[in-house]
């Protein structure tokens, strides 16, 4: 990120709510057109400035293939905006920004848009099976959570944590969030969760399992959407960024070596290419699909499984927000919310480095180091 320097300037999303509830009468193009607009118009931002825009989404929606630019007709945006549409699984949000911030970074463009949207309601989740293997996201982390010596009571702690800092983050978080048909909240976050609770809930993907539907990430409809400049141009607009992107990274691995294991690869290898350790950093952001997962690539750093072993995890730092558990987690919004989030919270922080780690199907992962510098 070395010639133009790329700034995080806003974000919104909607809502997330459950699948099948308040969203199932609408799609992804009307979900994805709420996030986009919503961030320009609360943001003040003129449309004619923006010059690309590229979105995600894992389900397509029929008829609609390159739904980014379908966005920008339904939104009614400025048709000299040029559109790109990605898939990449629960990373989707983390690619749809890189490729925007690659081409402020190399001067293309001055000003973009990248997010992401997935409207579950129109599918079945459970179809969607790892292909490689044909097992589920679930039975791949009952694996790993085994192989790593994950608790079911560490799990619930996880779980307890994300439903308790999202609901102590409303109020911020409302300031990310544009409303839809009148709902203004997310669905998630549960004020009657407790430990007890949690212990009383069967497996999910296993009879002997410690995963069930209290420590995983629900099946969720919502859209969100970032807008980057670069840092000459969010100056020359009045527009104070919230954060800078200093270093990007990505991972894969075989599925058989854990299938949302690629973050404990990713991470390390980002810290140590900016000399970063991971007590340096101020705010972290784990993409929760499961907490058995988060503990898993926790563990793989802190031990230097496949890289340098890091310092232990300072949980005080970790979703200070909530994330998936609690919040939701439609596939391809995931990773515009979290940019969103870390950055506002940077802000109100005046911190220093923020770090986000996204694991995703297909043995894959994104890290991105946020910096305030």
């Amino acid at each position: 990120m070395s010639n133009h320097r790329v700034a995080i300037v806003a974000g919104a999303r909607t809502p997330f709510v459950k699948s099948g509830k308040a969203f199932a009468s609408l799609g992804p193009a009307a979900l994805a057109k709420h996030a986009v607009r919503g961030l320009l118009d609360r943001h003040k931002v003129n449309p004619e400035r923006i010059e690309a825009i590229a979105f995600g989404a894992v389900v397509p929606e029929r008829g609609k293939p390159n739904l980014a630019r379908e966005i920008v007709f339904e939104a009614g945006l400025p048709p000299h905006i040029e559109a790109q549409t990605v898939s990449s699984y629960c990373i989707t949000g983390l690619r749809t920004t890189t490729i925007i911030a690659d081409a402020i970074s190399d001067g293309r463009i001055s000003a973009g848009i990248a997010g992401g949207v997935e409207w579950l309601s129109g599918s079945d989740p459970s179809t969607f099976n790892e292909p490689s293997t044909g097992l589920s996201m679930g039975q791949h982390t009952e694996i790993t959570r085994k192989e790593w010596g994950i608790s079911r009571a560490r799990q619930d702690e996880i779980a307890l944590a994300s439903h308790r800092n999202a609901l102590g983050a409303r109020e911020r978080l409302a300031q990310e969030i544009v409303s839809v048909d009148g709902l203004a909240s997310d669905s998630g976050p549960r004020a009657d969760t407790s430990l007890e609770q949690l212990a009383k809930l069967k497996p999910a993907f296993a009879a002997d399992g410690t995963i069930t539907a209290g420590n995983s990430s629900p099946v969720t409809d919502g859209a969100s959407a970032v807008l980057l400049m670069s840092e000459k141009r969010a100056r020359q607009e009045g527009q104070a960024p919230l954060a800078f992107i200093e270093a990007m990274e990505y991972a894969a691995l075989h599925p058989s070596e854990g299938l949302l294991m690629a973050p404990a690869i990713a991470v390390p290898r980002l810290l140590d290419r900016v000399g970063l350790r991971l007590k340096d950093i101020d705010l972290i952001e784990i993409h929760e699909a499961f907490a058995a997962q988060v503990l898993a690539n926790a563990a793989a750093w802190e031990k230097g499984w496949r890289g340098p072993a890091t310092d232990p995890v300072n949980w005080d730092r970790v979703n200070v927000n909530g994330s998936s558990i609690s919040v939701g987690h439609p596939w391809s919004a995931t990773g515009g919310r979290i940019l969103t989030t870390l950055a506002y919270e940077m802000a109100r922080r005046n911190a220093q480095y923020g770090l986000i780690s996204m694991c995703a199907a297909g043995a894959m992962a994104g890290a991105f180091l946020l910096t305030r510098q």
